[in-house]
């Protein structure tokens, strides 16, 4: 080992060059010993010049030789110094030698820890201890930072437990060095508590702390100990202010970065480079790009940190073409620029589209050599395939010699964009490692282009493979779940996202809210929406909508009214949402005042989405004319869509001549639409003009157009179940004798709840038998009876429909939720409908408001006289209502005799009545209190629902809009099943 530390003679000369001196006719100077010389060094090389001179001397043995020539090496601080300094220590220690030992320790350390190498480091302080040699206070910062070098935590506990021993915890440099290392390990707690115990601490104490903070994502944390710090009279350093500077920067809060600068400038602290560069940072971050425009202006020596830092800020941002003038500015008078420099500028170019641009920065990186960076090569893939050159990219691809996982991202993601799913998907299937962003790049794919049941599979072999989701990636599946409708498959998600601590920010919240929306459960939504933190104007949009598809539009007026006290800046998509909803309810003034506060109260111009939802609006409480000037009034030009909207409203009253205008001006503005005129031909089979029908059927069989058949799909016990309308899926079903059995069943226990097929949603030329059979095999209707063959008691009934829901179908749902004592959900391609036993409220539940029949609640009661027993009334024909109403006398008559009563009733006042006897009747149905039995009762005399003798009320029944008859006491709620008498 010893001759390894002695070079061979130099032949050319016995003394140093860097040593001799430059001229020979100049007095020569006194020259240094080489011991003392040895701190002259910068290189390797020459330490080993003196050596070999300091050896021959004979002085190579002494300690303090040796003490000089560890320190210089440690300084040099390259792995080949620190190697020789090693080798002079164990030489040294050869010789029983204990003088200086412990100073040559802690230099080597020093120098293991600068160079990075703490392992090194760790392992030369356990020699030392092994050796005997008791540390000191130098030791240990020295060791700790060797510690926070490579995150050694048990290791630096241990130095922390010597320290204690030693009594060496009150030393300020030791304190300061265990708040570092605790902040490095991400251990702040115990940082802190270090800082807190502290008798004595001085300005690195305060920064060590607040560094700490800032780098472990609690920047709030560190801008409250730097006013603290300075509320002490502590006077900050740069390195301080950089550190609270950059947590203003993370908080982008420019509040408190004005705070900062504030006290920057009535402190009088000089700013250096690494100040101005976090003060440009700074303000870019908290989106004051005119503050650190000014800034970077006045900045009179601009370095590369600078440039770069406003560069990468703008680019950020999505600001290019300021990025693109800085660099231009940079080129002409700045430094010369690095690979920070050209990624920056690369970037820009692609977001801009620029590829000439992007070829000179891509001609600047070939004759700097650059291009054997990964990271600009990632650009230039990316770049190139914003400006829709694939080839080129696919060329920079390849040429790489290092292909990493964010080059195929980078590649898979262009091709994404320009939507070449398939070679994605080819280059994804061809990566030899994959990471998470490949994967959420994949599914968010899909997603994209509407594949979502394959999205989810690939999110399946994407756990199976180990992989663990994060709040990206279950954005995805949450849309793929909201778009399927798999109410399941949406309670896992959320389940999964619960179970591995996902952090569900704002959108995916959001998400959430949207995904239980669409799968026709309401009430998770507004859970889901109830716990997040932070709500913008998209949450809220989401929940407002979940409850346009309830149809639940009190509720979502509620929540809007909220939004607006709450101070949230409204957008132009949360009027569409809550428009949708008031449409959905039938809320015709609150709809027309929302609408005009758009422009008059929040300044938002509507657009032809408003004006659609408008339409829609008066379309759906009957006012066809009012929508129709509505739409010629439009600021814009009105499109097929908002026609249709009228054409549907058209189908709903069955205003033929109308329709046959509005389908006529949609196929002008677009022909291709075939809906339309599937819809036309609905309305004149609606209106029984076959010869109409035949004609508009024989144009779409000639333009090849075929019609969508409904399909309704059902999932039982993790298997998907498909039904058409027609039955031909149920002859083929495995299930399909008790199928028919069921169906059977549910159709005999309606009749006797009074339930009448209605036969106006069979738009066939066939007799009123064929008719009811055809309604019979609805794929809605074999799928819900399916599902209470394949589901067991409590399980709810989940429905996908890929057409709108018809209204039988939808009174079907409704009754059999009511008979069965099940939770069915049927959720349409335009909303969702949801019936339940266990709930009484919102009684948008059992009062909906149907579009395809006339918006009228009619109330039936019985009343019964000498112990009359009620029978289940028979269904009423609410058709002519003026004739039916029109002597309230001979109503109270009849009512003497024990005749049904049949009264027209305003919803809000129905809905009223309901409110109060769910809250004054008990679960055996006796009101609450004579007071109750008495507000009771005088409310139902101001709804005038004849029968002067009200005493002996006992069934009553509600008729919905769509003339089917719900029994109410078969619903379990008994509304108006009750006795009372007015007591004297």
């Amino acid at each position: 080992m010893a001759a390894m530390l002695h070079p061979l003679p130099l032949v050319i000369s016995a003394t140093p060059s860097f040593i001799a001196p430059s001229n020979q006719n100049e007095p020569k100077p006194i020259n240094p010993s080489p011991t003392e010389s040895l701190k002259n060094c910068k290189t390797i090389n020459q330490v080993k010049q003196l050596h070999c001179q300091i050896t021959k001397k004979g002085h190579s043995h002494r300690p303090s030789t040796v003490t000089k020539l560890i320190t210089t090496c440690a300084e040099i601080g390259t792995l080949q110094s620190l190697d020789y300094a090693r080798k002079a220590l164990d030489l040294f220690l050869e010789q029983q030698e204990t003088r200086g030992v412990l100073f040559m320790y802690n230099s080597l350390i020093r120098g293991y820890s600068s160079a990075g190498l703490g392992d090194e480091a760790i392992g030369l302080y356990v020699q030392m201890v092994v050796q005997g040699v008791s540390p000191d206070k130098f030791t240990f910062p020295f060791a700790l930072s060797a510690c926070s070098k490579v995150v050694a935590f048990c290791e630096g506990v241990q130095l922390h437990g010597s320290i204690v021993k030693m009594g060496l915890e009150g030393d300020v440099f030791v304190g300061n060095s265990l708040i570092h290392f605790y902040a490095e390990c991400g251990e702040m707690g115990y940082a802190r508590k270090v800082f807190d115990e502290m008798r004595d601490r001085n300005t690195v104490s305060w920064t060590s702390l607040i560094c700490g903070y800032g780098r472990r994502s609690m920047p709030k944390e560190a801008v409250s100990l730097f006013f603290q710090m300075v509320g002490n009279g502590i006077e900050p350093n740069s390195v301080t202010m950089v550190c609270v500077i950059s947590a203003c920067a993370k908080l982008k809060d420019v509040g408190l970065s004005e705070r900062v600068c504030d006290y920057i400038g009535e402190s009088g602290m000089k700013s250096n480079m690494l100040m101005v560069n976090s003060l440009v940072d700074m303000y870019m971050k908290c989106g004051d790009t005119g503050a650190a425009k000014r800034l970077f202006d006045e900045c009179v020596d601009k370095n590369l940190v600078l440039y770069n830092t406003v560069l990468s800020n703008y680019v950020r941002q999505g600001l290019p073409g300021e990025a693109v003038s800085v660099l231009g500015e940079m080129l002409r008078q700045g430094p010369r620029p690095d690979r920070v420099t050209i990624l920056s500028a690369i970037s820009a170019c692609g977001q801009l589209s620029d590829s000439l641009s992007g070829k000179c920065c891509h001609g600047y990186v070939l004759r700097n050599g650059l291009e054997g960076w990964d990271t600009i090569c990632n650009a230039m893939i990316d770049m190139y395939m914003k400006c829709g050159q694939q080839e080129t990219a696919c060329k920079v691809f390849d040429n790489m010699s290092n292909k990493t996982v964010v080059s195929h991202n980078s590649l898979i993601s262009g091709f994404i964009r320009s939507g070449d799913v398939t070679s994605a998907w080819k280059m994804f299937n061809e990566m030899p490692k994959s990471d998470l962003v490949s994967w959420n790049t994949m599914i968010g794919a899909l997603v994209q282009e509407s594949k979502f049941e394959e999205a989810i599979e690939l999110f399946r072999v994407m756990q199976a493979e180990g992989i663990k989701g994060d709040r990206v990636t279950m954005v995805e599946v949450a849309s793929a779940c909201g778009y399927l409708g798999a109410l399941d498959l949406a309670k896992w998600t959320h389940a999964y996202i619960e179970k591995n601590d996902i952090n569900c920010d704002t959108r995916l919240g959001t998400a959430l809210v949207d995904m239980f929306a669409k799968c026709g459960d309401p009430q998770s939504a507004i859970k889901v929406f109830n716990t997040m933190a932070r709500r913008d104007v998209s949450a809220w949009t989401a929940a407002i909508g979940a409850m346009a598809v309830e149809g639940n539009g009190e509720r979502a007026l509620e929540l809007f009214d909220h939004m607006l006290k709450q101070g949230v800046k409204l957008d132009e998509v949360v009027f569409v949402a809550i428009l949708t909803a008031c449409s959905h309810a039938g809320l015709l003034e609150q709809g027309r005042n929302i609408f005009v506060s758009m422009q008059s109260v929040h300044g938002i111009t509507p657009n032809i989405v408003h004006y659609g939802c408008m339409v829609d609006l008066l379309g759906r409480v009957g006012l066809l004319e009012e929508a129709a000037n509505l739409i010629k009034c439009m600021p814009v030009e009105p499109n097929d869509v908002i026609w249709g909207t009228l054409l549907a409203a058209c189908r709903t009253h069955k205003n033929v001549e109308m329709a046959a205008y509005a389908a006529e001006q949609i196929s002008k503005l677009n022909p291709q639409r075939t809906g339309s005129q599937v819809l036309l031909s609905n309305i004149y089979a609606s209106a029984g003009k076959w010869a109409d029908v035949a004609k508009v059927r024989l144009e779409l069989k000639e333009r090849g157009v075929q019609k969508v058949p409904g399909c309704s799909s059902i999932v039982v016990n993790g298997v998907i179940h498909e039904f058409t309308s027609g039955g031909g899926d149920t002859d083929k079903h495995l299930e399909k004798s008790h199928i028919e059995l069921m169906l059977q069943e549910i159709n005999s226990r309606l009749r006797d709840a009074g339930h009448i097929p209605d036969l106006d949603n069979v738009l066939l030329d066939v007799d009123e038998k064929e008719k009811e059979y055809l309604l019979s095999q609805h794929g809605e209707k074999v799928a819900i009876a399916f599902g209470l063959i394949g589901t067991g008691q409590g399980v709810p009934i989940h429905v996908v429909k890929n057409l709108r829901m018809c209204s039988d179908c939808h009174s079907f749902a409704k009754l059999v939720s009511r008979i069965y004592e099940r939770e069915i959900i049927v959720r349409d391609n335009n909303r969702a409908i949801c019936t339940t036993q266990s709930l009484p409220f919102p009684l948008s539940k059992l009062i909906d408001y149907w579009p395809n029949k006339r918006c009228i609640i009619v109330v039936h009661l019985v009343y019964q006289q000498n112990g009359y027993s009620p029978t289940v009334p028979r269904p009423l024909q609410s058709s002519n209502k003026n004739a039916k109403h029109s002597d309230a006398s001979g109503m109270r008559e009849a009512a003497a005799g024990g005749a049904e009563i049949h009264s027209v009733v305003h919803p809000q006042k129905l809905v009223h009545l309901f409110k109060l006897i769910f809250h004054f009747t008990t679960e055996d149905n006796r009101p609450t209190s004579p007071e109750a039995s008495y507000k009771l009762s005088s409310f139902i005399d101001t709804m005038h629902l004849g029968g002067g003798n009200k005493s002996h009320i006992s069934s009553a029944a509600l008729v919905t809009p769509y003339d089917s008859l719900f029994s109410i006491s078969s619903c379990r709620l008994r509304m108006l099943a009750f006795r009372y008498r007015a007591q004297q």
